[in-house]
């Protein structure tokens, strides 16, 4: 087991593996990057940065590291190469020569990054990723993207009863989930000869930028024209803009299928609930899991201890909450405690309202609301 000084590094840019190296203080040589603190040097290569859910991750992956299981044979460090391929290469290509024991990965391709994976696994580096590459030597923690993409979409035809026009919210373009998720979408649609597909918008996974992409919709559309949504992410901010712009209450809130964000889970709540953004909506809220990038902390640890996962890739789809209007359930604080209880949403007022809110799970019960606003652990 190799060990290495503790220290974050956020946003650097690294030219080349060996100026990088030397930027950390640390030789190109794997053998000379120990130190005597004993630990794991895992790194965490994110992707693209520019939404909630990515914040979310990074805190949730840090707050693992924190936890009593790990804080005294980890050191976590963590890189953000946004939506560039060959930067994502170069930061972890630094890491290998920095002598990481692990990486834990976002990838921003599905394949873009298959051969500087092979390189770290060559050399002996445990790499784990979310959502999937194609390098085979990579642990692989995934959604089955297409399975949920289809479940969200069959939910909204079935509340138009199989007729009317859809919209849907697309991810950030070339990354797996992305596109397996609008294949799924695309494959139910194709079974309905009723359903149109009135507009396809690229929102990035974030909130604000579903709101521009709806807004220029819009400009060509009316809310009318519109019988329901399917949104990697935007129900919470396209459901808020019906009510900014007087559609709701004359018509009830378009239903929408999609994110985790519990600004969106209040919104199902009963109008009379005197919950702050209630409007009793239609929607089904499914979250692609966010706690699944601090699992993968878990599994990079369990490899180097010499355990195996039992399969690779690793599906968790059967992990996922669904929830509607009719299991909608407030946590007064959320903590983990609250959700391991049956809770699936927070009070206003203690996470923003576009923050994901599936964080916790049985396989990371350590995790809290804490985790993903500010990087620390319930215990």
């Amino acid at each position: 087991m190799s060990a290495r000084r503790f220290g974050w590094l956020k946003g650097l840019a690294f030219g080349t593996a060996l100026s990088a190296a030397a930027a950390f203080g640390l030789g190109a040589d794997h053998a000379e990057a120990k130190t005597k603190d004993g630990k794991y040097l895992i790194y965490y290569s994110m992707s693209y940065v520019g939404n909630a859910w990515q914040t979310e991750a990074k805190n949730a992956v840090t707050a693992m590291s924190k936890t009593a299981a790990y804080k005294d044979r980890v050191e976590l460090r963590t890189q953000a190469a946004g939506a560039n391929a060959q930067k994502q290469i170069q930061q972890m290509n630094a890491m290998i020569q920095a002598g990481a024991d692990a990486i834990l990965a976002f990838p921003i391709s599905p394949t873009a990054l298959n051969g500087v994976i092979k390189n770290a696994c060559e050399k002996g580096v445990v790499v784990v990723v979310i959502n999937g590459v194609t390098e085979p030597c990579a642990y692989v923690v995934k959604v089955d993207g297409v399975k949920l993409g289809a479940e969200r979409t069959e939910w909204v035809i079935k509340q138009l009863g199989g007729k009317g026009n859809i919209v849907a919210i697309t991810g950030v373009p070339g990354v797996s989930y992305n596109e397996e998720h609008h294949q799924g979408f695309k494959e139910t649609v194709a079974k309905y000869p009723d359903i149109k597909v009135i507009g396809e918008l690229v929102g990035m996974w974030d909130q604000s930028l579903a709101r521009v992409k709806m807004k220029e919709f819009l400009a060509t559309h009316k809310w009318e024209d519109i019988d329901g949504i399917v949104a990697q992410t935007g129900c919470y901010t396209l459901s808020l803009m019906q009510v900014e712009d007087g559609y709701y209450p004359k018509n009830p809130v378009i239903p929408c299928s999609g994110e985790s964000s519990n600004g969106g889970r209040l919104q199902m709540l009963p109008p009379d609930s005197n919950v702050e953004g209630a409007l009793g909506r239609a929607g089904l809220s499914s979250g692609s899991g966010l706690w699944a990038v601090a699992y993968l902390l878990k599994v990079a640890v369990d490899v180097l201890d010499g355990k195996k996962p039992a399969s690779n890739p690793i599906f968790y789809n059967d992990a996922i909450v669904h929830v509607t209007k009719d299991n909608v359930k407030i946590c007064e604080s959320g903590t983990a405690a609250e959700f391991a209880a049956g809770c699936n949403t927070i009070a206003p007022g203690i996470v923003p309202p576009d923050y994901a809110i599936d964080f916790w799970s049985p396989n990371t019960p350590e995790l809290g609301f804490s985790s993903a606003l500010l990087g620390e652990p319930d215990y």
